[in-house]
């Protein structure tokens, strides 16, 4: 169909478009028009208007609907940037959904979590590799080879501290419909946490019993979702 909407992923902090990298391939095979957008935030001292403005360029770039999809700190961006004309629906994924005025630090009770080691503006998940693939581990589904979560948690850059601490300034979810994606199993965003977020947004609520990245564990069962959230965002045209 000639209207259907472009499908453009946000990633959270300390990754990149790379995380998508497995549904972009499926969803371009079953014929969606879909970008993966690599955030300024990583791997620098950018803020979050800076990964916005990324955000609304992408928008910019070509014509027609999208949905707009943003995972974990990803929520921050497409929340900024989600009033933009061409947005039919913002999907968030174990994501931040905040309200203005409020940022990730905030959120999480006014500090950052002590395993997150903060250096000259950026801030590393785990103050060492060690750490960090723990970390990682702990999220994947049992059974996953150790080698899984080393060579994962090695692509983590720095993530930028003004990212994290930067305040939401505009709502989209207040004025675009909005579907969260709850990983059950997840053990870094817990889904009472997730579930408070989405509930407060008014955002449609679809469960899956994954960790923290479905669209790595489950990829075509994240796929299945977003297709039936842009088959109803073309009945809410």
């Amino acid at each position: 169909m000639t209207d259907r909407p472009r499908i453009l992923l946000v990633h959270g902090a300390w990754v990149g478009a790379w995380e998508f990298a497995a549904v972009v391939a499926l969803l371009r095979e079953r014929g969606w028009e879909v970008d993966a957008l690599d955030l300024p935030s990583t791997g620098s001292t950018a803020g979050l208007d800076a990964d916005a403005a990324a955000v609304t360029a992408a928008l910019d770039a070509r014509p027609g609907p999208v949905i707009l999809v943003g995972h974990s700190y990803g929520g921050l961006p497409i929340t900024q940037a989600g009033d933009h004309p061409a947005v039919q629906h913002l999907v968030y994924v174990a994501a931040f959904v905040l309200d203005a005025g409020e940022s990730v630090q905030s959120s999480l009770g006014g500090s950052l979590p002590e395993l997150w080691h903060v250096e000259e503006g950026q801030v590393s998940l785990g103050p060492d590799r060690a750490t960090r693939i723990a970390m990682v581990s702990a999220d994947f589904p049992p059974g996953t080879p150790a080698e899984a979560a080393e060579q994962l948690a090695d692509m983590f850059r720095p993530q930028s501290l003004a990212s994290l601490q930067g305040e939401v300034s505009s709502v989209a979810w207040k004025r675009r419909p909005a579907t969260y994606v709850l990983t059950e199993n997840d053990v870094l965003v817990p889904p009472p946490f997730q579930e408070l977020l989405a509930t407060r947004a008014g955002a449609e609520i679809v469960r899956v019993p994954t960790g923290h990245a479905p669209f790595q564990e489950d990829p075509a069962g994240f796929v299945a979702v977003i297709e039936a959230v842009a088959a109803g965002s073309a009945d809410e045209r």
